[in-house]
């Protein structure tokens, strides 16, 4: 008798406690029906580094974004919705890789004109990059910064010549990318360089390379309006 008593005390115990657990997850349950709620855009594949957000992106074949409805507590302080869409995540440039299922955060988006964004974000379509010597006299003394023009004269030592071999040549960086990014970080500004970085065409880059090997020098163009 006794052990009877004991098996149905042992099944109590059980129906008690499944009983007990059911109502706990009820309760999550109706706790989270009845939390804020905010839909923001979350990662449906993993995005790399230096990944520009474009329109197409958006598609609903394309496979990079969709929009999830979210407890309010568990969002991400920078979790960007719809109507955010166009002023925080279009046309954005990803500061670091964001991995599929992850929240959008507007914290780790750059603006496409930021200091730290890739160099090759800035070119115009058609145009690279070059970096060419400019130390001492030849790069006028240190005197070049971002956003000037320079004009290039080479002297000819066998006819005794100068000539102008290139004018308004457009200096997008100075210096090298460590020291640009330590600028950037502590908002100094870059007062020494051996090299300049200009906006060319591919052709121009190619007569560069030859006219590195000459004697050449930049002048500084004036930024004042005429």
């Amino acid at each position: 008798m006794k052990k009877v008593y004991l098996i149905a005390v042992i099944f109590a115990i059980i129906a008690g406690f499944a009983t007990f657990m059911f109502a706990k997850n009820l309760d999550a349950k109706t706790t989270i029906k009845d939390a804020d709620t905010k839909v923001v855009y979350v990662a449906l594949q993993d995005i790399d580094e230096n990944t520009q957000i474009v329109e197409s992106m958006f598609a609903e074949d394309a496979g990079y974004f969709t929009l999830k409805e979210v407890v309010a507590a568990d969002a991400d302080p920078n979790s960007i919705t719809a109507e955010e869409r166009d002023d925080l995540l279009l046309n954005k440039i990803t500061a670091d890789a964001i991995y599929a299922g992850e929240q959008i955060s507007s914290a780790r988006l750059l603006d496409e004109d930021a200091d730290n964004v890739s160099l090759s974000f800035k070119l115009s379509p058609g145009m690279v990059a070059y970096s060419i010597s400019a130390s001492n006299i030849n790069g006028v003394d240190g005197y070049i910064g971002k956003g000037d023009t320079v004009d290039i004269i080479v002297f000819d030592g066998a006819s005794g010549e100068a000539s102008l071999e290139y004018e308004n040549l457009p200096v997008i960086r100075v210096s090298n990318n460590s020291d640009n990014a330590a600028a950037s970080s502590s908002g100094s500004a870059i007062t020494a360089y051996s090299t300049i970085t200009v906006e060319v065409t591919p052709d121009e880059a190619l007569r560069l390379r030859e006219i590195e090997s000459q004697d050449y020098k930049l002048i500084l163009n004036s930024r004042a309006a005429e």
